[in-house]
């Protein structure tokens, strides 16, 4: 007796873990993946320069100079894909990195995506360094890629010792950067993350993922099953039926409330930095906004001290 109650223990602990990873895993849905799977290395949709979704809709690209092609996803070991065969299971393959020393965090691979509608967003996936590839890879994001200069901002930095004698071609799988407690990139139809090789933290250049082999241009990095996720937003019921009213007019930031009363507006961008900050006595506030451009949040407190937060998007 005491066996079979020691394999139902387990048995239902097992249970508990299944269910708790099912709990986590469903916490999120995929909004846009890459898996870059096709017929033959000519044929995944969307060619080289910009391989077309599996699930959702985003556009791949490749960033500061670098060339692509596809290679398997199953080689040294494969990537997360559950394809186990090449054909189909391609990784999208770039190369020709900058020279040693120059451009760090410029040149990867770039991946445009909107979040409307979802919270909570995660980055993830699964990268193959080649021998001589950089060691090194900085995760960037950006909350408005339409801008004429697009500012990328760094968000994790994934660094390996590189790899001792042997064959090396590394795959490095379900890399993750969690975007919670970035707002910008929430609810955004702009959002935009990206790869791209950097300098080694602790030499301060590049290094190889190899380290009997000397980093190279030429060096390849593999990346598969690239996936942003997130959490859906779901309606909530009004708490108050006096929600100030907010948007743009006339290069005018316009606050609107039913109730005349002392509240104080706060102009915030992406990064959290106050832009500007007013306090009125007046039912209806307008903030000039000339000077303004791209994602932003006002958050408006009464005398009350209740507070509103609305995103708007400055396109001038």
């Amino acid at each position: 007796m005491k066996r079979v109650f020691t394999t139902i223990a387990q048995t239902f602990a097992t249970f508990l873990i299944i269910l708790g990873t099912f709990s986590t895993v469903n916490a999120q849905e995929v909004i846009t993946r890459w898996n870059f799977n096709g017929p033959a290395a000519d044929q995944v949709p969307g060619g080289a320069e910009a391989p077309a979704t599996v699930i959702g809709n985003g556009l791949a690209m490749l960033a500061g100079g670098t060339t692509a092609t596809f290679a398997s996803g199953v080689a040294s070991g494969g990537s997360s894909d559950p394809e186990t065969t090449s054909p189909p299971n391609y990784g999208w393959n770039s190369t020709t990195y900058p020279a040693q020393g120059t451009a760090p965090k410029t040149a990867g691979v770039q991946f445009n995506v909107s979040t409307a509608g979802y919270e909570n967003i995660s980055f993830i996936f699964d990268q193959r360094l080649s021998n001589t590839a950089a060691n090194t890879w900085m995760v960037q994001y950006c909350a408005n890629v339409s801008e004429s200069n697009p500012v990328w901002v760094d968000a994790q930095l994934f660094t390996v010792v590189p790899q001792p004698t042997g064959t090396g071609d590394t795959w490095f799988n379900q890399r993750t950067v969690d975007f919670a407690s970035v707002p910008g990139l929430s609810n955004n139809a702009n959002a935009g993350f990206r790869i791209v090789s950097d300098f080694d933290p602790t030499s301060g250049n590049y290094l190889a993922a190899r380290s009997t082999s000397t980093y190279g241009p030429a060096g390849t990095s593999r990346f598969d099953m690239v996936t942003i996720s997130g959490k859906l937003i779901t309606a909530t019921p009004e708490i108050e039926l006096n929600q100030p009213k907010v948007f743009v007019n006339n290069n005018q930031i316009v606050v609107q409330s039913t109730q005349i009363n002392t509240v104080e507006v706060v102009i915030s961008d992406v990064s959290g930095r106050i832009v500007d900050q007013i306090s009125a006595h007046t039912g209806s506030i307008s903030i000039p906004a000339s000077h303004l451009k791209g994602l932003y949040f006002v958050t408006i407190t009464d005398s009350n001290k209740k507070q509103f937060t609305k995103k708007i998007f400055i396109n001038q």
